[in-house]
């Protein structure tokens, strides 16, 4: 026979073993990224070191916050049904750490968009303030008890299908852009499609962490199952900005090796081209090649570090 805690603090500590796990890998990519991406620009080492830093809190707080729950309250059948300062504050956190990264990337699609076209942006940061505002409003809503969680189902709702409808918009955007990118170079199109991957891989866990999140929570009330969703979405975010960003270089060398076109590197290249002709009336091309170094670079830009 199952414990009565199974449906509510059984999902409390399976949420809590899978989201330190994804946090394990966040910090891994993070320290990653410091290391080889040093120069990037400084408003994307902002953006991860705020990932790092939100997530990390909200771990320690979900970590406190169970201890106070399961060994300070042990016995204390009702005191499990108190909801306490911290449980909102790790809440707002995963909820920071997403509209961060939907930021992120809506300024991605605005760049590839060569700032023109500013719909799709537009919509993103829409739904992306909708999400935080709905958050927001769920910590600020005073509930004294687990118990009241179905009287926040208007503004949960709203939450879940706001991130659900942004992590959407930006798969699609991001796909449908880079796709119209392709052209003749093997290499070029390589990267691209290796970025389709991606950003489809990504959309789809966040989008998957939102849908669970808000049907969960209205098919099966009084239940922690939506935790599942809900615990694991900060942490796929900031995996998923991660990801992206440390998997550049790795793109660029993969789709150069495989590919047996002319590659052109950073820098300013210049050519010299000669013809001669063999004793045996052959025309051999002889070309001469300089690269020379950009002594003037330093960083990369905003625009240059982002994909």
């Amino acid at each position: 026979m199952g414990s009565p805690l199974d449906s509510t603090f059984g999902i409390w500590l399976v949420s809590i073993f899978f989201q330190t796990l994804l946090q394990g890998c966040g910090m891994l990519q993070a320290w990653l990224y410091f290391h080889w991406y040093s120069k990037d620009h400084w408003g994307i080492r902002a953006m991860v070191a705020s990932l790092v830093v939100i997530e990390t809190f909200q771990s320690i707080i979900f970590f406190q916050v169970t201890y106070l729950y399961l060994i300070d309250g042990f016995g204390n059948v009702t005191g499990l049904l108190k909801i306490r300062w911290q449980d909102s504050a790790q809440l707002f956190a995963m909820y920071l750490s997403a509209f961060t990264v939907q930021m992120y990337f809506a300024y991605c699609i605005y760049a590839f968009l060569e700032k023109k076209n500013k719909v799709i942006p537009i919509i993103i940061v829409v739904l992306g303030l909708t999400e935080i505002g709905s958050g927001l409003a769920q910590t600020i809503i005073t509930l004294q008890s687990f118990e009241q969680l179905s009287t926040t189902k208007p503004v949960t709702t709203l939450e879940a299908a706001a991130a659900l409808l942004c992590d959407i918009t930006i798969t699609v955007s991001l796909v449908c852009n880079l796709g119209k990118r392709k052209g003749g170079v093997k290499s070029t199109n390589s990267i691209l499609n290796t970025l389709m991957v991606n950003a489809i891989n990504r959309g789809v866990l966040t989008a998957i962490c939102a849908a669970l999140n808000m049907i969960l929570f209205l098919v099966l009330p009084d239940t922690f199952y939506f935790f599942i969703g809900l615990t694991l979405s900060g942490k796929l975010y900031m995996n998923s900005a991660l990801a992206t960003l440390n998997s550049r270089r790795h793109i660029v060398k993969k789709a150069h090796m495989n590919d047996s076109d002319w590659t052109i590197p950073m820098g300013t290249l210049s050519t010299r081209r000669s013809t001669t002709t063999d004793e045996d009336g052959r025309l051999r091309v002889i070309v001469n090649s300089e690269t020379q170094t950009d002594s003037d670079y330093k960083k990369q830009t905003f625009m240059e570090g982002m994909l």
